[in-house]
């Protein structure tokens, strides 16, 4: 094979390749992430409750969802149980005292509905 007809088809292998590169990427791109935020979480939860929202509110809803929230992220509140646990009774028990200690008393049948 002569050099300008192995580099020629050099060149067209690394064009080809560039070309499958971009298009891969550009397609990747188009892609959009499913982003779960709370918003979605609350509609989730409401509408699972249904009619029989027991007396709560989406403020009510979104509090609670909050202070689970608030709890899995703070290891100090759950490692003497060991593994975290969403929705589980050390949770509830802590989601239940923080309604109390801000005026939201909430009966543990509301809390573990929304959990």
């Amino acid at each position: 094979m002569s050099g300008p007809l192995f580099f020629a088809v050099l060149m067209v292998v690394v064009l080809a390749f560039g070309v499958a590169m971009f298009w891969q990427e550009s397609k990747r791109m188009q892609q959009s992430a499913t982003i779960y935020g709370v918003e979605d979480s609350i509609e989730f939860v409401w509408d699972a409750l249904g009619e029989d929202n027991l007396g709560l509110t989406k403020s009510d809803v979104r509090r609670i969802l909050e202070w689970e929230m608030h709890y899995l992220q703070q290891p100090h509140l759950w490692e003497r149980e060991g593994t975290a646990v969403v929705g589980g009774e050390a949770s509830a028990a802590y989601i239940q005292e923080q309604a109390l200690a801000t005026g939201h008393p909430y009966e543990p049948e509301q809390i573990y509905a929304v959990l």
